[in-house]
Protein backbone atom coordinates (compact mmCIF):
# COMPACT_ATOMS: atom_id res chain seq x y z
CA UNK A 1 0.00 0.00 0.00
CA UNK A 2 1.21 3.42 -0.65
CA UNK A 3 2.10 5.80 2.14
CA UNK A 4 -0.69 7.87 1.14
CA UNK A 5 -2.91 5.72 1.41
CA UNK A 6 -1.96 4.00 4.44
CA UNK A 7 -2.11 7.31 6.51
CA UNK A 8 -5.35 8.26 5.02
CA UNK A 9 -7.06 7.56 8.36
CA UNK A 10 -4.74 8.58 10.81
CA UNK A 11 -4.94 11.91 9.02
CA UNK A 12 -8.11 12.04 9.44
CA UNK A 13 -8.68 10.93 12.76
CA UNK A 14 -6.73 14.03 14.81
CA UNK A 15 -7.23 12.85 17.86
CA UNK A 16 -6.23 9.61 19.89
CA UNK A 17 -5.72 8.34 23.47
CA UNK A 18 -2.30 7.62 24.61
CA UNK A 19 -1.82 5.09 27.72
CA UNK A 20 0.87 4.61 29.95
CA UNK A 21 -0.08 1.27 31.86
CA UNK A 22 2.48 -1.40 33.36
CA UNK A 23 4.03 -3.01 36.60
CA UNK A 24 5.19 0.83 37.37
CA UNK A 25 1.74 1.37 37.53
CA UNK A 26 0.74 0.15 40.74
CA UNK A 27 3.85 1.43 42.75
CA UNK A 28 1.90 5.30 41.93
CA UNK A 29 5.37 7.06 41.31
CA UNK A 30 5.20 7.18 37.59
CA UNK A 31 6.44 5.26 34.71
CA UNK A 32 10.08 6.04 35.44
CA UNK A 33 9.98 4.65 38.81
CA UNK A 34 12.59 1.88 38.51
CA UNK A 35 15.17 4.13 37.00
CA UNK A 36 14.28 7.52 39.70
CA UNK A 37 14.96 5.09 42.43
CA UNK A 38 17.76 2.77 40.70
CA UNK A 39 15.62 -0.42 41.75
CA UNK A 40 17.82 -3.74 40.76
CA UNK A 41 16.00 -6.09 38.45
CA UNK A 42 15.50 -8.95 40.84
CA UNK A 43 13.65 -6.30 43.32
CA UNK A 44 11.48 -4.96 40.49
CA UNK A 45 10.86 -8.51 39.37
CA UNK A 46 8.93 -9.26 42.41
CA UNK A 47 6.61 -6.17 42.09
CA UNK A 48 4.90 -8.65 39.23
CA UNK A 49 3.82 -11.42 42.11
CA UNK A 50 1.51 -8.42 43.35
CA UNK A 51 0.29 -6.85 40.12
CA UNK A 52 -3.98 -8.10 39.92
CA UNK A 53 -5.83 -5.53 38.13
CA UNK A 54 -9.04 -7.17 38.10
CA UNK A 55 -10.70 -3.66 37.55
CA UNK A 56 -9.53 -3.50 34.18
CA UNK A 57 -12.55 -3.34 31.78
CA UNK A 58 -11.71 -2.93 28.40
CA UNK A 59 -15.03 -2.03 27.20
CA UNK A 60 -15.24 0.61 29.81
CA UNK A 61 -11.50 1.72 28.42
CA UNK A 62 -12.39 1.93 25.12
CA UNK A 63 -16.03 3.66 25.50
CA UNK A 64 -14.72 6.29 27.21
CA UNK A 65 -12.08 7.27 24.54
CA UNK A 66 -14.70 7.36 21.84
CA UNK A 67 -17.07 9.31 24.00
CA UNK A 68 -14.17 11.71 24.38
CA UNK A 69 -14.13 11.63 20.41
CA UNK A 70 -10.81 9.66 20.23
CA UNK A 71 -10.43 7.53 17.09
CA UNK A 72 -7.30 4.97 18.03
CA UNK A 73 -5.56 4.29 21.06
CA UNK A 74 -1.63 3.84 21.61
CA UNK A 75 -1.08 1.63 24.57
CA UNK A 76 2.27 0.47 26.36
CA UNK A 77 2.70 -3.04 24.71
CA UNK A 78 6.24 -2.39 26.70
CA UNK A 79 8.05 0.32 28.37
CA UNK A 80 11.59 1.14 29.58
CA UNK A 81 10.98 -1.40 32.48
CA UNK A 82 11.12 -4.11 29.84
CA UNK A 83 7.68 -5.56 31.37
CA UNK A 84 5.70 -6.94 29.00
CA UNK A 85 1.82 -6.09 29.13
CA UNK A 86 0.36 -8.72 26.70
CA UNK A 87 1.57 -12.76 26.36
CA UNK A 88 4.66 -13.43 24.89
CA UNK A 89 6.94 -16.43 24.36
CA UNK A 90 10.38 -14.34 24.28
CA UNK A 91 10.43 -13.50 28.44
CA UNK A 92 8.56 -14.74 30.98
CA UNK A 93 8.31 -11.05 32.51
CA UNK A 94 5.04 -10.33 31.16
CA UNK A 95 1.29 -9.94 32.51
CA UNK A 96 0.39 -13.46 31.76
CA UNK A 97 2.98 -15.66 33.03
CA UNK A 98 4.34 -13.33 35.98
CA UNK A 99 1.42 -11.92 37.81
CA UNK A 100 -1.76 -13.15 39.25
CA UNK A 101 -4.01 -11.24 36.82
CA UNK A 102 -2.63 -14.13 34.20
CA UNK A 103 -4.75 -12.50 31.30
CA UNK A 104 -3.87 -11.18 28.18
CA UNK A 105 -5.53 -7.48 28.77
CA UNK A 106 -4.29 -6.76 24.56
CA UNK A 107 -6.67 -9.48 23.61
CA UNK A 108 -9.47 -7.79 25.48
CA UNK A 109 -8.82 -4.46 23.92
CA UNK A 110 -8.50 -5.68 20.66
CA UNK A 111 -11.85 -6.63 20.93
CA UNK A 112 -13.46 -4.02 21.82
CA UNK A 113 -11.47 -1.42 19.69
CA UNK A 114 -13.05 -3.59 17.04
CA UNK A 115 -16.34 -3.42 18.16
CA UNK A 116 -16.38 0.11 18.59
CA UNK A 117 -14.68 1.16 15.40
CA UNK A 118 -11.45 2.44 17.26
CA UNK A 119 -7.80 1.60 15.93
CA UNK A 120 -5.58 -0.29 18.15
CA UNK A 121 -1.74 0.95 18.47
CA UNK A 122 1.25 -0.11 20.27
CA UNK A 123 3.59 1.93 22.34
CA UNK A 124 6.87 -0.04 22.04
CA UNK A 125 10.67 0.65 23.54
CA UNK A 126 13.13 -0.56 21.24
CA UNK A 127 16.10 0.53 22.38
CA UNK A 128 15.99 2.02 26.50
CA UNK A 129 15.39 -1.09 28.35
CA UNK A 130 15.72 -1.54 31.72
CA UNK A 131 15.48 -5.48 32.10
CA UNK A 132 17.58 -6.59 29.25
CA UNK A 133 21.22 -7.20 29.74
CA UNK A 134 22.12 -5.91 26.42
CA UNK A 135 19.62 -2.91 26.03
CA UNK A 136 21.36 0.36 25.53
CA UNK A 137 21.88 2.78 28.29
CA UNK A 138 24.46 5.36 26.33
CA UNK A 139 22.94 8.36 24.50
CA UNK A 140 23.44 11.86 22.95
CA UNK A 141 21.97 14.13 24.20
CA UNK A 142 23.22 17.00 23.01
CA UNK A 143 26.25 17.76 20.60
CA UNK A 144 28.60 18.13 23.68
CA UNK A 145 27.72 15.51 26.11
CA UNK A 146 26.03 11.83 26.49
CA UNK A 147 23.40 10.69 29.03
CA UNK A 148 22.78 7.36 30.73
CA UNK A 149 19.33 6.76 31.17
CA UNK A 150 19.76 2.85 30.94
CA UNK A 151 20.19 0.58 33.55
CA UNK A 152 23.70 0.77 34.25
CA UNK A 153 23.27 -0.52 38.12
CA UNK A 154 22.69 -3.74 37.50
CA UNK A 155 24.38 -3.60 34.06
CA UNK A 156 27.75 -1.89 34.32
CA UNK A 157 29.62 -3.11 31.24
CA UNK A 158 28.92 -1.08 28.48
CA UNK A 159 31.14 -2.79 26.49
CA UNK A 160 29.06 -6.40 26.73
CA UNK A 161 26.50 -4.76 25.50
CA UNK A 162 24.90 -5.42 22.07
CA UNK A 163 22.04 -3.73 20.76
CA UNK A 164 21.69 -6.02 17.59
CA UNK A 165 21.94 -9.33 19.36
CA UNK A 166 19.09 -6.98 21.56
CA UNK A 167 17.25 -6.41 18.46
CA UNK A 168 17.31 -9.74 16.59
CA UNK A 169 16.04 -11.43 19.99
CA UNK A 170 14.32 -9.06 21.47
CA UNK A 171 12.49 -6.51 18.98
CA UNK A 172 11.69 -8.35 16.33
CA UNK A 173 10.29 -11.86 18.31
CA UNK A 174 7.73 -9.25 20.21
CA UNK A 175 7.19 -6.99 17.05
CA UNK A 176 6.17 -10.06 15.07
CA UNK A 177 4.24 -11.16 18.23
CA UNK A 178 2.18 -7.76 18.68
CA UNK A 179 1.34 -7.72 14.92
CA UNK A 180 0.15 -11.19 14.69
CA UNK A 181 -1.84 -11.74 18.00
CA UNK A 182 -4.12 -8.86 17.83
CA UNK A 183 -5.55 -8.29 14.12
CA UNK A 184 -4.98 -5.07 12.19
CA UNK A 185 -2.81 -2.65 14.14
CA UNK A 186 -2.93 1.10 13.26
CA UNK A 187 0.66 2.23 14.42
CA UNK A 188 3.58 0.44 16.08
CA UNK A 189 4.71 4.04 18.45
CA UNK A 190 8.16 3.21 18.82
CA UNK A 191 10.04 5.98 21.53
CA UNK A 192 13.35 7.43 22.47
CA UNK A 193 15.77 6.18 19.58
CA UNK A 194 18.85 6.89 21.60
CA UNK A 195 22.18 5.71 19.53
CA UNK A 196 20.57 3.08 17.23
CA UNK A 197 21.47 3.01 13.85
CA UNK A 198 19.64 4.18 10.77
CA UNK A 199 20.21 0.65 9.28
CA UNK A 200 18.92 -1.20 12.42
CA UNK A 201 15.91 1.20 12.51
CA UNK A 202 14.71 0.63 9.05
CA UNK A 203 15.73 -2.72 9.26
CA UNK A 204 12.75 -2.35 12.22
CA UNK A 205 10.58 -0.68 9.80
CA UNK A 206 10.82 -3.29 7.10
CA UNK A 207 9.68 -5.92 9.59
CA UNK A 208 6.98 -4.28 10.39
CA UNK A 209 5.89 -2.96 7.21
CA UNK A 210 6.49 -7.15 5.65
CA UNK A 211 4.21 -8.69 8.33
CA UNK A 212 1.26 -5.66 8.42
CA UNK A 213 1.76 -3.54 5.09
CA UNK A 214 -0.76 -0.73 6.69
CA UNK A 215 1.13 -0.28 10.07
CA UNK A 216 2.38 2.89 10.89
CA UNK A 217 5.67 3.98 12.56
CA UNK A 218 6.38 7.09 14.05
CA UNK A 219 10.05 8.58 13.80
CA UNK A 220 10.80 7.90 17.05
CA UNK A 221 12.50 4.48 15.47
CA UNK A 222 15.24 6.94 14.66
CA UNK A 223 16.64 10.68 14.95
CA UNK A 224 17.77 10.09 11.38
CA UNK A 225 15.53 11.35 8.75
CA UNK A 226 16.65 8.78 5.96
CA UNK A 227 14.66 6.11 7.83
CA UNK A 228 11.06 5.98 5.82
CA UNK A 229 8.66 6.06 9.09
CA UNK A 230 5.33 7.48 8.71
CA UNK A 231 4.76 10.90 10.23
CA UNK A 232 6.68 12.77 13.02
CA UNK A 233 6.26 12.25 16.75
CA UNK A 234 7.17 15.94 18.16
CA UNK A 235 8.99 15.90 21.87
CA UNK A 236 6.44 15.39 24.75
CA UNK A 237 3.83 17.94 25.52
CA UNK A 238 5.59 20.07 22.40
CA UNK A 239 3.04 22.19 20.59
CA UNK A 240 4.55 24.05 17.92
CA UNK A 241 4.97 27.53 17.02
CA UNK A 242 4.23 26.51 13.02
CA UNK A 243 2.82 24.03 10.68
CA UNK A 244 5.75 21.25 10.80
CA UNK A 245 5.68 20.87 7.40
CA UNK A 246 5.31 17.35 7.36
CA UNK A 247 2.64 14.50 8.86
CA UNK A 248 3.17 15.06 12.65
CA UNK A 249 1.70 14.12 16.49
CA UNK A 250 2.36 16.13 19.66
CA UNK A 251 2.02 13.17 22.68
CA UNK A 252 0.64 15.24 25.72
CA UNK A 253 0.31 14.21 29.35
CA UNK A 254 -3.24 14.78 30.89
CA UNK A 255 -1.58 15.33 33.80
CA UNK A 256 2.24 16.04 34.96
CA UNK A 257 3.07 12.25 35.06
CA UNK A 258 2.16 9.84 31.97
CA UNK A 259 1.91 6.54 34.55
CA UNK A 260 -0.34 6.78 37.15
CA UNK A 261 1.13 8.87 40.07
CA UNK A 262 -0.60 8.79 43.36
CA UNK A 263 2.03 11.23 45.14
CA UNK A 264 1.34 15.08 45.85
CA UNK A 265 1.96 17.46 42.80
CA UNK A 266 0.38 15.29 39.98
CA UNK A 267 -1.89 18.29 38.66
CA UNK A 268 -4.43 17.81 35.76
CA UNK A 269 -5.00 19.93 32.98
CA UNK A 270 -8.02 21.67 32.85
CA UNK A 271 -10.75 20.92 30.72
CA UNK A 272 -10.21 24.51 28.61
CA UNK A 273 -6.49 24.14 27.91
CA UNK A 274 -7.32 20.50 26.36
CA UNK A 275 -9.67 21.67 23.84
CA UNK A 276 -7.48 24.43 23.13
CA UNK A 277 -4.73 22.22 22.79
CA UNK A 278 -6.57 19.77 20.56
CA UNK A 279 -7.82 22.84 18.35
CA UNK A 280 -4.25 24.60 18.38
CA UNK A 281 -2.49 21.49 17.36
CA UNK A 282 -5.08 20.53 14.62
CA UNK A 283 -5.34 24.55 13.07
CA UNK A 284 -1.38 23.51 12.85
CA UNK A 285 -1.97 20.42 10.94
CA UNK A 286 -1.11 17.98 13.43
CA UNK A 287 -2.39 15.11 15.42
CA UNK A 288 -2.99 15.28 19.62
CA UNK A 289 -2.35 12.64 21.29
CA UNK A 290 -3.85 12.79 24.96
CA UNK A 291 -2.47 10.35 27.69
CA UNK A 292 -4.06 8.92 30.76
CA UNK A 293 -2.23 6.78 33.06
CA UNK A 294 -4.56 4.25 34.90
CA UNK A 295 -3.96 2.42 38.10
CA UNK A 296 -2.49 -0.71 39.35
CA UNK A 297 -5.82 -2.12 39.32
CA UNK A 298 -6.68 -0.90 35.89
CA UNK A 299 -9.04 2.24 36.89
CA UNK A 300 -8.08 5.34 34.42
CA UNK A 301 -8.23 7.62 37.60
CA UNK A 302 -11.57 9.72 37.77
CA UNK A 303 -9.91 13.45 37.47
CA UNK A 304 -9.33 12.19 34.00
CA UNK A 305 -12.38 10.62 33.21
CA UNK A 306 -14.35 13.84 34.15
CA UNK A 307 -11.82 15.98 32.00
CA UNK A 308 -12.53 13.73 28.77
CA UNK A 309 -16.32 13.42 29.46
CA UNK A 310 -16.24 17.24 28.80
CA UNK A 311 -13.87 17.02 25.89
CA UNK A 312 -16.21 14.74 24.51
CA UNK A 313 -19.13 16.86 25.12
CA UNK A 314 -17.60 19.46 23.23
CA UNK A 315 -16.49 16.80 20.36
CA UNK A 316 -19.91 15.57 19.95
CA UNK A 317 -20.98 19.00 19.00
CA UNK A 318 -17.85 20.39 17.09
CA UNK A 319 -16.01 17.06 16.10
CA UNK A 320 -17.11 18.21 12.55
CA UNK A 321 -14.61 21.26 12.45
CA UNK A 322 -11.39 19.03 13.80
CA UNK A 323 -11.84 15.80 11.59
CA UNK A 324 -10.46 15.03 8.30
CA UNK A 325 -9.70 18.90 8.39
CA UNK A 326 -6.65 20.70 7.45
CA UNK A 327 -4.68 23.07 9.70
CA UNK A 328 -5.24 26.74 8.78
CA UNK A 329 -4.57 28.39 5.75
CA UNK A 330 -3.94 31.61 6.99
CA UNK A 331 0.20 32.25 8.44
CA UNK A 332 -0.94 34.32 11.56
CA UNK A 333 -3.47 33.35 13.89
CA UNK A 334 -6.44 35.54 14.96
CA UNK A 335 -6.31 37.08 18.22
CA UNK A 336 -9.90 35.82 18.68
CA UNK A 337 -8.99 31.82 18.47
CA UNK A 338 -7.91 29.37 15.96
CA UNK A 339 -8.81 28.22 11.88
CA UNK A 340 -9.31 24.57 10.22
CA UNK A 341 -10.66 23.86 6.82
CA UNK A 342 -12.58 21.09 4.90
CA UNK A 343 -12.46 21.99 1.05
CA UNK A 344 -14.97 24.85 0.77
CA UNK A 345 -15.59 25.53 4.48
CA UNK A 346 -13.42 27.49 6.77
CA UNK A 347 -13.60 27.04 10.75
CA UNK A 348 -13.65 29.26 13.17
CA UNK A 349 -12.91 28.32 16.33
CA UNK A 350 -13.46 31.35 18.55
CA UNK A 351 -11.84 31.39 21.89
CA UNK A 352 -12.64 35.25 22.95
CA UNK A 353 -16.53 36.06 21.77
CA UNK A 354 -16.70 39.37 21.75
CA UNK A 355 -19.30 41.51 19.10
CA UNK A 356 -17.40 41.64 16.24
CA UNK A 357 -14.63 39.55 15.13
CA UNK A 358 -12.25 40.46 11.84
CA UNK A 359 -9.75 38.55 9.37
CA UNK A 360 -7.84 40.20 6.62
CA UNK A 361 -6.64 38.49 3.69
CA UNK A 362 -9.27 36.05 2.76
CA UNK A 363 -10.01 36.22 -1.25
CA UNK A 364 -12.60 34.16 -1.44
CA UNK A 365 -16.05 35.24 -1.69
CA UNK A 366 -18.22 34.17 1.21
CA UNK A 367 -21.47 32.44 0.80
CA UNK A 368 -22.70 32.11 4.42
CA UNK A 369 -21.64 32.01 7.80
CA UNK A 370 -23.90 29.82 10.89
CA UNK A 371 -23.29 28.62 14.15
CA UNK A 372 -21.76 24.98 14.14
CA UNK A 373 -23.76 24.50 16.98
CA UNK A 374 -26.60 25.87 15.53
CA UNK A 375 -27.10 25.66 11.59
CA UNK A 376 -29.97 28.08 11.76
CA UNK A 377 -28.43 30.50 13.52
CA UNK A 378 -27.09 32.56 10.47
CA UNK A 379 -24.37 35.42 10.95
CA UNK A 380 -24.30 38.79 9.77
CA UNK A 381 -20.69 39.29 7.90
CA UNK A 382 -19.08 41.76 5.53
CA UNK A 383 -16.84 41.73 3.15
CA UNK A 384 -14.61 44.89 1.68
CA UNK A 385 -11.24 46.08 0.05
CA UNK A 386 -9.36 48.36 1.31
CA UNK A 387 -8.21 50.02 -2.19
CA UNK A 388 -5.84 52.33 -1.12
CA UNK A 389 -3.65 49.68 0.93
CA UNK A 390 -4.67 46.95 -1.12
CA UNK A 391 -5.56 44.07 1.82
CA UNK A 392 -9.27 42.41 1.94
CA UNK A 393 -10.96 42.17 5.09
CA UNK A 394 -13.97 40.20 6.61
CA UNK A 395 -16.08 41.56 9.75
CA UNK A 396 -18.09 39.14 11.78
CA UNK A 397 -20.64 40.30 14.08
CA UNK A 398 -21.52 37.75 16.42
CA UNK A 399 -24.76 37.37 17.69
CA UNK A 400 -25.77 37.71 20.98
CA UNK A 401 -26.10 33.91 22.60
CA UNK A 402 -24.21 32.19 25.60
CA UNK A 403 -20.80 31.19 24.03
CA UNK A 404 -19.47 27.53 24.78
CA UNK A 405 -17.26 28.05 27.84
CA UNK A 406 -14.54 26.91 26.45
CA UNK A 407 -14.61 27.31 22.53
CA UNK A 408 -17.50 28.24 19.91
CA UNK A 409 -17.04 27.44 16.40
CA UNK A 410 -18.43 29.15 13.63
CA UNK A 411 -18.63 28.16 9.93
CA UNK A 412 -17.70 29.80 7.21
CA UNK A 413 -18.76 28.59 3.78
CA UNK A 414 -16.54 30.02 1.06
CA UNK A 415 -16.56 30.27 -3.00
CA UNK A 416 -13.42 27.44 -4.02
CA UNK A 417 -10.63 26.07 -1.80
CA UNK A 418 -9.07 28.83 0.62
CA UNK A 419 -7.43 31.67 -1.26
CA UNK A 420 -4.87 33.65 1.03
CA UNK A 421 -2.88 36.78 1.04
CA UNK A 422 -0.30 36.50 3.54
CA UNK A 423 0.05 40.22 3.71
CA UNK A 424 1.21 41.40 7.66
CA UNK A 425 -1.85 43.75 8.78
CA UNK A 426 -1.59 45.86 12.07
CA UNK A 427 -3.98 44.27 14.29
CA UNK A 428 -7.72 45.51 15.26
CA UNK A 429 -5.67 46.55 19.00
CA UNK A 430 -3.28 48.12 17.44
CA UNK A 431 -0.23 46.04 17.48
CA UNK A 432 1.71 45.25 14.71
CA UNK A 433 2.71 41.82 15.15
CA UNK A 434 6.05 40.40 12.90
CA UNK A 435 6.96 37.07 13.52
CA UNK A 436 9.75 34.68 12.32
CA UNK A 437 7.53 32.58 10.70
CA UNK A 438 6.31 35.84 8.41
CA UNK A 439 9.63 37.09 8.15
CA UNK A 440 12.14 36.74 4.88
CA UNK A 441 15.27 35.72 5.81
CA UNK A 442 17.95 36.95 3.48
CA UNK A 443 21.27 34.29 3.93
CA UNK A 444 24.17 36.11 2.77
CA UNK A 445 26.58 34.29 4.82
CA UNK A 446 28.75 31.89 2.97
CA UNK A 447 27.94 29.25 5.75
CA UNK A 448 24.88 30.48 6.64
CA UNK A 449 22.58 27.86 8.50
CA UNK A 450 19.71 30.25 9.56
CA UNK A 451 16.27 28.72 9.49
CA UNK A 452 12.54 28.62 10.96
CA UNK A 453 12.51 26.04 13.43
CA UNK A 454 9.11 23.96 14.59
CA UNK A 455 9.50 26.49 17.45
CA UNK A 456 8.18 29.31 15.25
CA UNK A 457 11.63 30.77 16.54
CA UNK A 458 14.62 31.72 14.21
CA UNK A 459 17.15 29.16 15.00
CA UNK A 460 21.06 28.25 14.01
CA UNK A 461 21.72 32.35 13.14
CA UNK A 462 25.32 32.31 13.88
CA UNK A 463 26.59 35.12 11.68
CA UNK A 464 26.44 38.61 11.22
CA UNK A 465 25.82 38.83 7.22
CA UNK A 466 22.83 37.22 7.50
CA UNK A 467 19.52 38.93 8.11
CA UNK A 468 15.87 39.26 8.54
CA UNK A 469 13.29 41.88 7.10
CA UNK A 470 8.78 41.94 6.94
CA UNK A 471 6.82 43.81 4.75
CA UNK A 472 3.47 44.70 6.26
CA UNK A 473 0.60 47.47 6.58
CA UNK A 474 0.29 49.90 9.12
CA UNK A 475 -2.75 51.37 9.36
CA UNK A 476 -2.86 53.78 12.15
CA UNK A 477 -0.41 57.03 12.65
CA UNK A 478 1.34 57.27 15.92
CA UNK A 479 3.98 56.37 18.44
CA UNK A 480 5.38 53.02 19.09
CA UNK A 481 7.33 50.95 21.40
CA UNK A 482 9.57 48.40 20.01
CA UNK A 483 9.89 44.85 21.98
CA UNK A 484 11.98 42.00 20.43
CA UNK A 485 11.01 38.37 22.00
CA UNK A 486 13.93 35.51 21.67
CA UNK A 487 13.26 32.16 23.09
CA UNK A 488 14.82 31.47 26.32
CA UNK A 489 14.63 28.08 28.47
CA UNK A 490 15.81 26.55 31.24
CA UNK A 491 19.00 27.91 33.48
CA UNK A 492 20.52 24.11 33.29
CA UNK A 493 20.11 25.01 29.38
CA UNK A 494 23.30 26.36 27.61
CA UNK A 495 21.26 29.13 25.34
CA UNK A 496 22.98 32.39 24.09
CA UNK A 497 23.06 35.51 25.65
CA UNK A 498 24.95 38.83 24.30
CA UNK A 499 23.51 39.52 21.13
CA UNK A 500 23.99 43.07 19.67
CA UNK A 501 20.71 43.94 17.36
CA UNK A 502 20.34 46.89 14.88
CA UNK A 503 16.53 47.41 13.92
CA UNK A 504 15.38 49.61 11.15
CA UNK A 505 11.71 50.43 10.71
CA UNK A 506 10.94 53.34 8.10
CA UNK A 507 14.41 54.87 8.38
CA UNK A 508 14.44 54.84 12.14
CA UNK A 509 17.24 52.94 13.46
CA UNK A 510 17.33 51.64 17.03
CA UNK A 511 19.72 49.16 18.40
CA UNK A 512 19.77 46.95 21.95
CA UNK A 513 21.35 43.87 23.41
CA UNK A 514 19.88 40.40 23.83
CA UNK A 515 20.45 39.62 27.15
CA UNK A 516 19.08 37.11 29.87
CA UNK A 517 16.67 39.16 32.93
CA UNK A 518 15.00 36.15 33.83
CA UNK A 519 15.72 33.24 35.89
CA UNK A 520 12.69 30.97 34.48
CA UNK A 521 13.23 26.98 33.99
CA UNK A 522 10.48 26.33 31.60
CA UNK A 523 11.30 25.19 28.42
CA UNK A 524 10.45 27.60 25.28
CA UNK A 525 9.92 30.13 27.55
CA UNK A 526 10.06 33.66 25.98
CA UNK A 527 11.85 36.64 27.04
CA UNK A 528 10.75 40.15 26.00
CA UNK A 529 13.08 43.27 25.72
CA UNK A 530 12.54 46.66 25.17
CA UNK A 531 14.39 48.34 22.55
CA UNK A 532 12.84 51.90 21.67
CA UNK A 533 10.07 53.61 20.32
CA UNK A 534 9.22 54.71 16.64
CA UNK A 535 6.56 56.71 15.09
CA UNK A 536 4.50 56.17 12.20
CA UNK A 537 3.33 59.18 10.60
CA UNK A 538 1.35 57.81 7.72
CA UNK A 539 -1.32 54.73 6.95
CA UNK A 540 1.27 52.85 4.69
CA UNK A 541 3.07 49.92 3.38
CA UNK A 542 6.28 49.34 5.83
CA UNK A 543 9.50 48.00 6.20
CA UNK A 544 11.40 46.30 9.04
CA UNK A 545 14.72 44.92 9.03
CA UNK A 546 16.70 43.08 11.76
CA UNK A 547 20.12 42.85 11.19
CA UNK A 548 23.00 41.63 13.61
CA UNK A 549 25.89 43.68 14.93
CA UNK A 550 27.17 40.71 16.90
CA UNK A 551 25.91 37.32 17.36
CA UNK A 552 27.25 35.05 20.25
CA UNK A 553 27.12 31.67 18.94
CA UNK A 554 29.34 30.09 22.07
CA UNK A 555 26.95 27.64 22.97
CA UNK A 556 26.15 27.00 19.44
CA UNK A 557 22.41 28.61 20.34
CA UNK A 558 22.50 31.50 18.11
CA UNK A 559 19.64 34.28 18.53
CA UNK A 560 16.32 32.52 19.11
CA UNK A 561 14.22 35.32 17.58
CA UNK A 562 10.90 34.96 17.84
CA UNK A 563 8.63 38.29 16.69
CA UNK A 564 9.12 42.02 16.60
CA UNK A 565 6.45 44.10 18.08
CA UNK A 566 5.61 47.47 17.53
CA UNK A 567 2.74 48.19 20.47
CA UNK A 568 1.10 51.55 20.92
CA UNK A 569 2.70 53.86 23.17
CA UNK A 570 0.58 54.50 25.80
Amino acid sequence: MKAEERKKWWRESRFGMFIHWGLYSQLGRGEWVQYNERIPVREYEKFANEFNPTRFDAEEWVRLAKNAGMKYIVITAKHHDGFSMFNTQVSPFNIVDSTPYGRDVMTELALACEREGLKLCFYYSHVREWHHPHAQSLEVNGPNWCGNYGNFWDYREEWRKNLQTYIDEFDKPQLKELLTQYGPIGIIWFDTPSMIRPDQAQELVDWIREIQPNCLVNSRVSDDEQVDYDYMSLGDCEIPGIPAGVDWETPMTICTWWGYYSQPGNEYRSPEELIHQLVDIVSLGGNYLLNVGPTGEGVIPEEAQERLRIVGKWMSVNGEAIYGTQGSPFVKRPQWGRVTYKEDQLYFHVYDWQEVISLVGLRNQVKGCYLLSDRNCQITYKQYKDHALGYDRMEIELPQITPDPYCTVLVVEIDGEPSVDQTIIQDDSGVIQLSATQASIHKNAGNSTIGLARSGAIKDWFYSDDWLSWDYIATRTGEYDVELTVLSGPNNQKWDYGHEVQIVINGQTLECQVENHTTGSSPNERLSISVGRVRIDKAEHCKTELKAIKINGRNLSGLPLLSIQLVPSK
